[in-house]
Formats: structure tokens, sequence, C-alpha cells
């Protein structure tokens, strides 16, 4: 006979399994929903809203509810401003389809708090993307009080206007284990490209909305990131030029990796970039092939500059990229 399995050895087997089989195993079992509680989740894909919770597609999305006054019973008001009753109309959905709708007596934070809660316990991983799309209330004054909560999260995704937003959130994340980041650079949010997490993660994405200037020269050259994506239509030559000089002159590690998408690039607005690199840095060059240029910058390294190129639709968006390359000792150039 089979012995049954210790406290410790089933807290195990309940933390690697997909949260789907977790939530059956609490409906089935009673007795297993308290171990269950206190194990943290392995999660796919988590957003928080400030109106929202999402996670392994399942999306709770809270409204207040609406209530009739006794005494104008033509007059609707939200139930916030109902000193007997507060409800939250809560909608479950499942993909795109709506799987439940019903009220509850709390206040959509409270709702809101109870499934972050029931979901983000420490040491809670999340294997795809953790998505942070405005920052609900009660994050905001939980911060001081949580200490002891932290998240793996390997992909951040952020959608917030400002380092305060940020700051709110941050303090959860396991920051040795975050290598990817992609944001949305406003200009209340471009202070994050100066936060130390956020300059040397592994690939950082930033999409910039605003016009030139946003962000500054300066905050790209402090970035150590392996690989900065970079899609801003404003990004100029000379910036480009500066950028590209900045690699030379500090010695990037081999591997690091640049590439900008302007969604108004040609193939000949690219090449052209190109050309104008190639000659100004005329006098380190290295040696150049077709599309691509390649520059000097150390005995064991070499800075190459290319025409990329992604597929959007039927559609191809054409790419300016760099990337450092070791040479190889016996021929004196770069991989091909």
């Amino acid at each position: 006979m089979d012995k049954p399995l210790s406290y410790d050895s089933l807290k195990s087997v309940l933390k690697h399994m997909s949260l789907k089989k977790r939530e059956a195993i609490n409906r089935q079992n009673p007795a297993l929903r308290t171990i269950s509680s206190s194990v943290p989740y392995v999660l796919e894909n988590v957003v928080i809203s400030n109106a929202t919770f999402e996670t392994d597609g399942r999306r709770w999305f809270t409204k207040s509810a609406w209530l009739q006054k006794s005494d104008l019973p033509i007059i609707l008001v939200p139930t916030r401003d109902v000193v007997t009753l507060e409800e939250t109309e809560l909608t479950i959905l499942q993909g795109n389809f709506s799987q439940a709708q019903f009220r509850v007596n709390k206040s959509d934070e409270e709702v809101l708090e109870q499934l972050f809660d029931d979901y983000i316990r420490n040491g809670t991983v999340v294997r795809g993307t953790l998505c942070i799309d405005g920052i609900p209330q009660f994050l905001k004054r939980r911060r001081e009080n949580e200490g002891d909560l932290k998240i793996k999260v390997t992909n951040l995704e952020l959608d917030i206007y400002g380092t305060k937003d940020y700051e709110h959130f941050i303090w959860f994340i396991d920051l040795d284990v975050l290598e990817n980041v992609k944001f949305l650079a406003v200009e209340n949010s471009l202070e994050l490209l100066d936060k130390p997490e956020i300059q040397t993660c592994k690939n950082l994405t930033a999409i910039v909305k605003f016009g030139p200037g946003f962000p500054s020269v300066d905050q790209l050259r402090r970035l150590r990131n392996q690989h900065l994506y970079l899609k801003y239509y404003g990004f100029s030559l000379h910036e480009l030029q500066l950028l590209v000089e900045d690699w030379i002159t500090t010695g990037r590690e081999v591997g690091t990796r640049f590439t900008w998408e302007n969604h108004q690039f040609e193939l000949e607005d690219v090449l052209g970039i190109l050309q104008h690199l190639k000659t100004h840095f005329g006098a380190v060059e290295a040696g150049s092939n077709g599309n691509s240029t390649t520059l000097k910058m150390r005995e064991d390294r070499e800075l190459v500059m290319f025409c990329g190129k992604i597929q959007s639709g039927r559609d191809i968006n054409y790419l300016f990229e760099m990337q450092v390359v070791a040479i190889t000792p016996a021929t004196g150039i770069g991989p091909t």
C-alpha cells in the first residue's frame, strides 16, 4: 500500500501544478484547500490594472453597481454614494466570452485586493508576462507593510504614467529574476530609464510616443542592456551618430545589440543611414558588405551595423540594427 504524501511533499506537488488543476483540487477536496492556500501559484500571464485583474486567460472586471433611491425611483446613484450599502458588479471573462456576472457586497477596491491576495503570494511564479496597466488604490497603501512579498517575474510590461506608479509595485518583484522589460515611454515615465534595474535588465523595449527630445541621448548612453529595442519615430540621425560613437569609445560587451524601429522607414532610408555612418566613421571602418557596415572597436571586437526587417501583417518594416561581435583571431574578422 502506497504511503500518503507528507505535508511538505504535498506542498511541493501543489506548487508545480497548473492553476487549473489547483483550483479543481480546491473544489473537490476541502481538506487540501487549507494547504493549497499557503502554497504560491505558477501562473502563465498576469494583468493588473485599476479596474481589472487577469491571469491565465481569465479576467475579472469590476464596476461600481448602481442602486435606485427609494424616494427618487427614476434617479440612479453609484453605490459608493449610498452609506448603507456598497456593491460591485463583477464580470468574469474567459477569453473573449462572458462566463459569469454577479454583484458582491464589497467595493471594487476590496474585490481587486482579494483577487491580488488570492493569486499573488510570496513565491508566486509568472512564467509568461506580468503587465501593469494602472495601479489599484489598495497597492498604493500597502508598500511599507509587505516587505516579505516577492514574486518571480521574467517578463514585465508597463503602461504607467510616472515613477510614483512604478514605486507602488516594483517592491514585490524579485529583481534577480527579471530579464525583459517593455514600457510605453511618455514624458512622465521617462525617468524609468534612470532606474538601475531598468538600465541593466537583459532586454529593454522602449516605445516612445512623443516627438524629438524624448528620451535624451544621455539616457540611452547610460543603458547597459544586452538588447535595447527602441520604437521611436522622433529619434534623429545625429542622435544615432552620438550613440554609435559612445558604443565605440566605451567598448560595449560582445553580444550587446541595439535595434531602432521607425514605422516610416523604407529600405532606402536604412541604407542611407548606413552610408552616412560609414562616411562619418570612415577612419575606423573595418569593412562593409552589402547592407552592413563594420567599425573597429578594440583588438578583440567590432561593431556591425546592418539593415534588419520584421513582418507586420502584410507589410515589412525595416530596422536599423547594430551589434558588438567578437573578432575571430585566425581571420581578423567577425562572424558572418
